[in-house]
């Protein structure tokens, strides 16, 4: 049986700023094969995989910047042009080249996703699709709530995929719900060929790093494996006054057998940022924010957030026949957050802002489990790829907000406070649990194909199951609770003109957990019952030589949150429709010339408002388009990548009625790569890269819900490393 291992990552890294650079195209090109016994399963790329390598990883394709396909939980592994969605998968040569520092630093690539949460913060916040996206909510190896709960290293990622609309079907329901799409984390794992690389990492104005990562596989037939990764980032950066300190391990064990696999990831890690930055709130009647030098805190230094998290994971399969297999998998994580912060709220043309100071330390603990069967079986001329599995999530979570005041400040002449006595800050040792959650399901999706699987049909749904109970603090008395179950139907099809063009559509629903009110609301601590949300889209994807490209059509409804701006009452207040196009493109245009981009028109509409009042109205932070676009160009200069990168985002409403906004901005990164030989002939790549190059000062982000406000650009960043391989 022949087992595919995912490419063994170059870790020769380039930057993560759009002028980027890429390894030499031999170190992208590397085919990893390990054999295991004389009986030999071959899988076509093009084709829907056998039941035994679904969860195979399929490999990179031309370029070598995304896979060639994706995992889709319930489907399993599915190349591109056989998935009746949109999905792009980041690979761990294009994650090193760019020096992503976090998850946040892969994504900024795509043209469907932005970062919604400041980069000088502690934690990581999405819009997909125009619908947001919390790091907690992340998939690690296909379960949610596992993963470090506000930023895990992307040095530790072998594929970062993001599947476009809502994964309810494919993957379950997640704690705060996925509606514009999901992140999925591929930990590094042992590769056929042996990892021994050692990176140093300088990023402005101070901050050094270093990351460790070996990878063995032992055993007659190799089938046992072994993956390291080891990180320590400390020092200075780019906002005043402001430091982090990261240190984070995580330790993959696999077996592969001829019958049986075997997966197990374990992972710590603890993350302390100084001078926390936040998201700033307009004043009633101000139309656009003032500009404000991105290197100014407007918090203070003794601002600071610690976060810990711990996590364990193991999956396994086992091939009952050559045509079922069983797996199942399991995973548990605890999570704490403690510190203070400083919002800047009521802020003002002139700079003139009201400064909240807050604390709401959490610490949870959750547990996430999957088992199924899988297989494939003929009825007459169809052909069936079956899938029956279980997911369960349970979450015990306490959290509790204190407020310590506010002082006047001006954006423009920033002071330092005294730190205000946090004795009145609640030690979580001694409050109850502040919320559960339970979600369960059962689902069922069936993959029919005929005409040698030119047609193929997916049928299916999920059956779930949403309990939630919230409870008093200090007493832990319960004081809400709801259940709820539904039935989410799916339905996708993929019409394959060709082996390199095919057409596709699909129609899914999702349940999630009602929003929860944002500690700013005077309403916080409310949860909403469960809501459903809808998406229909419809595409078509072409492999046109070395590249790819993909053109979708879609429209998604969720029902709509909002915080008044009067009362300061968060509520539920009708539906957010989002229509849109999406274009992406990647792979090697030219012999030495690498795209990788695209662009998103979105048009986001609040509909079914309370009396009508804000319907039609835009939705907030949805810009009318998105688009990025990098280059890779290998130059005469042997060994030497340049690159480049433009990221650019139109205008968005900051608040409901459309009054205020923040303007269009434009990003430009630049980067560079130089690979030479080191000891024993081994590959020494050292790199440099600049995020906005031209230092643009701009508001980036404008976002609601659980977070609500505006968010201040990066200033220019430059970032360093080299990565030596033994």
């Amino acid at each position: 049986m022949t087992h595919y291992f995912s490419n063994a990552p170059s870790l020769a890294a380039t930057f993560c700023a759009p002028f980027f650079a890429t390894v030499s195209q031999a170190q992208n090109d590397v085919d990893t094969t390990v054999e295991l016994a004389p009986i030999s399963i071959t899988a076509n790329p093009i084709r829907l995989p056998s039941a035994s390598l679904t969860t195979a990883l399929l490999p990179e394709a031309t370029g070598g910047q995304v896979a060639s396909g994706s995992q889709l939980g319930l489907l399993g592994n599915r190349n591109r042009l056989d998935t009746p969605f949109n999905v792009t998968s980041y690979i761990s040569t294009y994650i090193s080249d760019i020096q992503a520092r976090s998850i946040a630093d892969v994504v900024a690539a795509d043209p469907s996703v932005r970062v919604v949460f400041p980069r000088a913060s502690y934690r990581d916040v999405y819009y997909i699709r125009g619908f947001s996206l919390f790091s907690y909510n992340m998939g690690l190896d296909g379960l949610y709530g596992i993963a470090p709960k506000q930023r895990y290293p992307a040095e530790f990622a072998e594929r970062i995929e993001i599947l476009k609309g809502p994964d309810t079907f494919v993957n379950g329901v997640s704690l705060g719900g996925s509606v514009g799409g999901a992140i999925n984390i591929v930990p590094k794992r042992a590769t056929y060929d042996d990892v021994t690389a050692l990176t140093t990492s300088f990023e402005s104005d101070s901050e050094l790093g270093i990351h460790v990562d070996v990878g063995r596989r032992f055993g007659e037939a190799k089938q046992f494996g072994i993956r390291f990764n080891s990180l320590v980032n400390d020092g200075d950066l780019t906002l005043d006054d402001q430091s982090s300190k990261l240190g984070a391990t995580a330790l993959s064990l696999n077996y592969q057998g001829d019958r049986l696999r075997l997966y197990g990831d374990v992972g710590t890690q603890r993350q302390k940022v100084d001078a926390v930055d936040w998201v700033d709130t307009l004043a009633p009647g101000v139309n656009k924010p003032p500009s404000i030098d991105d290197h100014t805190d407007l918090g203070q230094p003794w601002a600071s957030f610690t976060s810990k998290d711990s996590y364990a994971a193991v999956r396994g399969e086992y091939d009952l026949t050559d045509q079922w297999t069983a797996f199942s998998s399991l995973g548990i994580s605890t999570t704490e957050t403690t510190g203070i912060f400083v919002q800047p709220t009521n802020l003002k043309a002139n700079g003139d802002y009201l400064a909240a100071i807050r604390s709401f330390p959490s610490n949870g603990t959750s547990v996430s489990t999957q088992s199924g069967l899988r297989g494939t079986f003929n009825t007459g001329p169809l052909d069936h790829s079956l899938t029956l599995a279980t997911a369960y999530w349970h979450q015990d979570l306490k959290a509790v907000s204190t407020a310590f005041g506010s002082y006047a400040a001006n954006a423009y002449n920033t002071i330092s406070q005294p730190k205000p006595n946090t004795s009145a800050i609640v030690d979580l040792d001694d409050i109850h649990k502040t919320s559960q959650v339970n979600f369960s399901s059962v689902a069922l999706a069936d993959t029919l194909s005929v005409l040698n699987e030119r047609v193929q049909l997916t049928l299916g749904g999920r059956q779930q199951s949403i309990q939630s109970d919230s409870y008093a603090a200090q007493s832990g008395a319960k004081t809400s609770s709801y259940d709820r179950s539904a039935f989410s139907p799916a339905l996708g099809v993929v019409f394959k003109l060709n082996d390199y063009l095919s057409l596709y559509g699909n129609y899914v629903e999702a349940l999630q957990q009602g929003p929860s009110v944002p500690n700013t609301a005077l309403n916080y601590g409310d949860i909403f019952a469960p809501v459903v949300s809808r998406q229909v889209e419809t595409g078509i994807k072409a492999e046109i030589g070395t590249w790819f490209t993909s053109l979708a059509a879609f429209q998604i409804t969720q029902p709509n949150g909002n915080t008044d701006l009067h009362t300061n009452i968060y509520s539920l207040d009708g539906e957010q429709r989002n229509r849109g196009l999406e274009w992406n493109i990647s792979g090697a245009l030219l012999a030495q010339v690498r795209i990788l981009g695209g662009a998103m028109l979105i048009d986001g509409r609040q509909t079914k408002t309370a009396d009508g009042v804000y319907d039609d109205k835009k939705a907030i932070g949805v810009p009318k388009y998105q688009a990025n676009l990098g280059l890779e160009w290998d130059t005469p200069v042997p060994d030497l990548t340049l690159s480049t990168r433009v990221i650019r985002t139109d205008k968005q409403y900051v608040d409901a009625a459309n009054t205020q906004s923040i303007d269009a901005w434009t990003r430009y990164d630049l980067g560079a790569r130089y690979s030479l030989k080191g000891v024993m002939d081994k590959p020494v790549v050292l790199r440099v890269a600049v995020e906005n190059v031209a230092n643009t000062r701009y508001w980036s982000s404008a976002s609601t819900g659980q977070v609500s406000g505006i968010s201040r650009a990066t200033p220019r960043t430059l970032l360093l490393s080299s990565t030596f391989s033994f």
